[in-house]
């Protein structure tokens, strides 16, 4: 739902009630000749809980980075890291399939390896109840279907998606960083954080790119051996987005 999430995003106010966004979307027809039951469906079990809970600051950041128009990779990188807070299979699955998927050199993910996954995830209980098998392969395919309309995977053919080779871009690990030190954690525990393996990327990794963002991208990192520390130059994450805009980062 990349697409109909921009378009909520567009035209969403921090100031709305959610009752009344849900009734503005419907009336404006904002995503396209759905029903008002489908309208709520998206708005508040998609929506509402991916972006505006506990705080609406994930839409908030999106709604910014759709303003200063920044590449739409950092848009949609922000967007799979806000989704996977939600969704912890869609983290399990982006780091646990398609990443060891990547380091190995396949060239494909397919409906069969999905539905494999979900098969493991209800053995450990990270799904419960079971779900039946039309349920695991629809869910599957929405899995590849999210990866491939993030930038992660290509069509290739009917289940079967092209793995890409996915660094990821200097915007979005700027707005990563930002959105994680923000949240409270030190540097050290920022570059340790889980949600940079939605990237593919370790804590070596994640020191490496701080240190080639400098400057332009709000901040200054130096480290040492284990010891990293991050200067902030700029006060909150609305902020560095200006800042990235006005660099073309």
């Amino acid at each position: 739902m990349v697409e109909e999430t921009r378009k909520l995003l567009s035209h969403w106010r921090p100031d709305e009630s959610l009752d009344d966004f849900e009734r503005r979307v419907q009336a404006e027809d904002l995503i396209g000749n759905a029903t008002a039951y489908r309208t709520k469906d998206v708005v508040r079990r998609v929506f509402a809980p991916r972006f505006l809970t506990p705080t609406d600051k994930p839409a908030r950041v999106l709604k910014r980075i759709l303003e200063d128009s920044l590449p739409y990779r950092a848009f949609t990188e922000m967007l799979l890291v806000y989704t996977a807070r939600f969704d912890p299979l869609v983290h399990d699955f982006t780091t646990e399939v398609f990443w060891s998927s990547a380091r190995r050199g396949r060239p494909v993910l397919d409906t069969d390896m999905a539905v494999q996954f979900l098969s493991e995830a209800m053995a450990d209980g990270r799904i419960a109840p079971p779900w039946s098998d039309s349920v695991s392969v629809r869910i599957g395919r929405c899995l590849l279907g999210l990866l491939r309309d993030l930038g992660l995977l290509r069509e290739s053919r009917r289940g079967r998606k092209e793995i890409v080779a996915y660094r990821m871009s200097d915007a979005g690990a700027a707005l990563l960083a930002r959105d994680l030190h923000e949240s409270g954690l030190s540097d050290a525990a920022l570059c340790e954080h889980r949600d940079w393996g939605l990237f593919g990327m370790s804590r070596g990794d994640v020191v490496g790119r701080v240190n080639e963002l400098g400057e332009a991208a709000g901040l200054i990192a130096q480290s040492a051996g284990s010891v990293v520390r991050i200067t902030w130059t700029v006060e909150s994450i609305q902020e560095l987005i200006d800042v990235l805009a006005r660099h073309n980062i």
